[in-house]
């Protein structure tokens, strides 16, 4: 392959290790305002996040694009057929850039996963704590077959244990 191509997927995969350096950042500091149940601070994060998703989005669709106009399947085994394709002296470093981007998007994902446990636990911590408050008034409401609400004395018993 020409030093061209090499030199455009380069930058390519500069641009999208840059966007995912962002998010890592983004989701630490995710991660460190759920810590501190700063509500601010977690609502300002997933602002960013969404942000820079959608930017990572358009950078990988940019990738896939310049795959299809090498005439390679847009996706991972077209990016290893134009890997295996460049010349020796700059193969080693596109591929390592493209093994780092690999590795960083798996670890962005776990990282994504585990900020997401932690936000599903505080909700369910926080249900409790209003269920408590609430006491017998949190009942959950009850549909009639027209789709109406109705209290629970309304209600059929279907059974008691």
């Amino acid at each position: 392959m020409s030093h061209t191509v090499a030199t455009e997927l380069a930058l390519l995969l500069s641009q999208e290790q840059s966007l995912m350096d962002q998010l890592k950042l983004t989701l630490k500091d995710e991660l460190e305002a759920l810590a501190k149940h700063d509500i601010k601070s977690i609502e300002s994060s997933a602002s960013v996040k969404s942000k820079l998703l959608k930017a990572f989005s358009k950078q990988v669709n940019a990738r896939l694009r310049y795959l299809s106009t090498q005439k390679l399947e847009a996706s991972e085994a077209g990016m290893n057929e134009l890997l295996h394709s460049l010349n020796l002296d700059v193969k080693p470093g596109i591929e390592q850039q493209w093994d780092i981007l690999k590795k960083d998007f798996k670890s962005l994902l776990q990282q994504n996963e585990t900020n997401g446990s932690i936000i599903q636990h505080s909700q369910a911590r926080n249900r409790s704590l209003l269920n408590i408050l609430h006491g017998n008034k949190n009942q959950p409401n009850l549909y009639n077959e027209s789709g109406s609400a109705q209290t629970s004395v309304n209600s059929h018993i279907l059974g008691e244990a």
